[in-house]
């Protein structure tokens, strides 16, 4: 058994791929794993024939792939990969998620309106009249978060408007996207919860806590967790919202309000160092497994 890991960056630039997680799950479980990176990949087409290369040499061999999007930039200059991959006949687990909404929190806080889920009240804006007027009908204090960002970066804590319009101006001029403005769920007491969903089921869960002096419950923002278990209404939640987005391996971040529990994001990458360190559960080594039970069922079919 041989199993990938599709990296979306270049060796330098990859961070919180879990990769070294793998490796060491897949050697325990005696199969070989090794580390593969989207920009090496090249893709030949002749009317309905496809080839792939990677590092110009044919491409082949592995049981399956695990993909790892670990961008922050523009999704569409990234699926093409896995989509292609796929459309060779590599099994990618987590090939087909909706990357481009996972990456994108414009794209999720829109998915969340169509389909009904439960989510903070928010606003989109642009213009600094339009924030201040926005802040006000959902109340202060807010949270402003860019389009894109990752491990807690690009998310603002504004208390009043003295705080925001600075915000919201200095964002305009440094990448000229909107800003969503979310309403600060105070009864969170700077707690989130952080289900990981792989199969279409939650294997692990925890409660995270902001460090003091800040909102984000990020581990990469010095956030800790704590094993928690999660009620029925959340896990089915995390889990539609993996479904939503097709994610096989999906973190999806949940707070606990007075309506409820709301959905604050879904990540298609989710780190899961914090969750191993915090529930004692081998978060890799189940995912390996998923991938290896999946190239089974594969083979078993006529």
């Amino acid at each position: 058994m041989k199993l990938g890991i599709l990296i979306s960056s270049e060796p330098r630039g990859e961070t919180a791929t879990g990769s070294a997680g793998f490796e060491r799950a897949a050697a325990e479980r005696g199969m070989a794993c090794e580390r593969l990176y989207a920009p090496s990949f090249s893709f030949h087409v002749e009317g309905d024939a496809l080839a792939v290369r990677y590092e110009g040499k044919a491409f082949g061999g592995y049981d399956a792939l695990v993909y790892r999007p670990n961008f922050v930039e523009e999704p569409s200059l990234h699926a093409y990969v896995p989509a292609l991959l796929i459309r060779a006949g590599v099994r990618v687990v987590n090939g087909q998620a909706d990357v481009a909404a996972t990456k994108n929190k414009l794209a999720q806080h829109v998915s969340f309106l169509e389909h009904g889920i439960p989510a903070p009240r928010f606003a989109i804006v642009k213009r600094v009249e339009d924030a201040r007027r926005a802040a006000e009908e959902i109340g202060y204090p807010v949270v402003a978060k860019t389009p894109f960002g990752t491990h807690g970066i690009g998310v603002f804590y504004a208390p009043d408007v003295e705080t925001l319009a600075p915000v919201i101006d200095y964002l305009g001029v440094s990448d000229g996207n909107p800003v969503i403005l979310e309403r600060f769920v105070a009864e969170a007491h700077r707690k989130d919860l952080r289900a990981f969903v792989l199969g279409g089921r939650v294997v692990a869960s925890m409660e995270r806590t902001a460090p003091e002096g800040d909102i984000r419950a990020n581990a990469s923002q010095g956030g800790t967790g704590r094993a928690v278990e999660l009620t029925d209404e959340e896990t089915a939640l995390a889990v539609r919202v993996a479904e939503l987005f097709r994610c096989e391996i999906a973190g999806v971040d949940l707070l606990r309000s007075k309506e409820g529990p709301l959905v604050i994001e879904a990540n298609a990458n989710p780190g899961f160092a914090e969750l191993e360190r915090a529930t004692g559960k081998d978060i890799a080594g189940a995912i390996i497994e998923y991938a290896v039970g999946l190239t089974a069922d594969k083979r078993e079919k006529p």
